[in-house]
């Protein structure tokens, strides 16, 4: 019985640690939005806007396309309807990644099972890259590429929000036969959550 009441005392003291570590994270992210996430809520009519630090519960389910997989766990990654990847390893969110393409499904296409240019359409969303200067913050660093087809610089707002832009090509550029672009924003508030990369890293680093 001894040891039962042991076991709970340390349980419930891990809980009530865990929430409140939990929600510090979440005071001192507070005003930290995911990029452009006013756009797409406004897009949505909701008012689910994530910020970094957020719980994950905050997610609505709607918001949900697929889980992914991060290493062997499965569910502390998800990517949601807007075509943004967000990660959050411990329960509430360190990262975000958002790929805009140019070229989208017509309705009614499935994504794999785009053939040619006629199963295409413009993404309006790709109107966001015009945007990334008042939403991301001046750029910072940049980071060398082994491809003239590649570019990634380092981006920073006022409240500390760090972003990696890459532009590469376009995903769909074979099937479709014409030339597009892609861009990929990865963004956290620690560098350590922008990339594994430890050279990329230590870029970033110097942006803080």
């Amino acid at each position: 019985m001894l040891r039962f009441v042991q076991f709970l005392v340390l349980f419930l003291v891990g809980v009530v640690l865990s929430f409140e570590s939990a929600q510090a994270a979440q005071t001192n992210g507070s005003s930290h939005l995911l990029p452009f996430e006013e756009y797409f809520a406004q897009k949505r009519a909701d008012k689910n806007i994530l910020k970094f630090n957020d719980f994950s519960g905050k997610i609505m389910a709607k918001r949900i396309k697929k889980l992914l997989r991060s290493g062997n766990v499965l569910g502390d990654r998800v990517l949601l309807t807007n075509n943004t990847a967000v990660y959050f390893p411990e329960g509430y969110i360190v990262s975000s990644t958002l790929r805009l393409e140019q070229w989208r499904p017509r309705p009614g296409v499935h994504p794999k099972q785009i053939y040619s240019s006629d199963d295409v359409e413009p993404n309006p969303d790709f109107s966001l890259v015009d945007k990334i200067d008042q939403h991301l913050g001046k750029v910072c660093a940049e980071v060398p590429t082994q491809t003239p087809f590649e570019k990634i610089i380092v981006r920073k707002t006022d409240d500390g929000v760090l972003s990696l832009v890459q532009r590469i090509k376009g995903r769909l550029d074979k099937v479709i036969g014409r030339p597009s672009e892609d861009v990929v924003i990865s963004s956290a508030l620690s560098p350590q959550y922008l990339t594994t990369d430890r050279n990329i890293q230590k870029i970033v680093s110097s942006c803080l």
